[in-house]
């Protein structure tokens, strides 16, 4: 088998092609309708400038209002939860970390494991803590294991 008949082809997007559908359909609407095209521009610009203006007034009333309205010591005690926090997520990091051993011999029987796929829950659990991960399991036993790994800049692993 050579070289070129080995590769895997990579599936093919379809993104251009929508977006030139999408902008023929769009054109073809605005040919065969009587309203001018100005005012739709106009009606939309209005409509983003009063969402704006809503978003800020509910982020102002959600978020800075509080703050201001907050006694100090309310303030240093919200900041010492939130960095204990932080603080706790570092140390469950570490302990995972510290745990999860390179070897990839089964824990219960010593043969060696195989990499399968990990599932959804797995994955946004490696993401939050900023680990790599890997599911492993036995093919003797059925043992599996969910290893993780320091994430490292030159590895582009989940």
């Amino acid at each position: 088998m050579n070289r070129i008949q080995h590769k895997q082809s990579k599936p093919y997007s379809y993104k251009i092609e929508l977006v030139i559908a999408g902008l023929m359909m769009s054109g073809v609407a605005l040919l065969t309708t009587d309203v001018p095209f100005h005012v739709m521009i106009l009606k939309l610009i209005q409509f983003i400038g009063s969402s704006i203006e809503v978003i800020k007034q509910s982020c102002i009333s959600i978020f800075i209002r509080p703050l201001v309205q907050m006694e100090f010591s309310d303030l240093i005690g919200l900041m010492l939860i939130t960095s204990s926090f932080g603080l706790l997520l570092r140390q469950i990091r570490q302990r995972i970390i510290s745990r999860s051993f390179e070897s990839h011999n089964c824990p219960v029987c010593h043969n060696r494991l195989h990499r399968i796929h990990r599932h959804r829950w797995q994955l946004i659990l490696s993401k939050a803590l900023y680990l790599s991960s890997g599911y492993y399991q036995c093919e003797s036993c059925q043992h599996s294991s969910l290893y993780f790994y320091e994430k490292s800049p030159h590895l582009n692993r989940g």
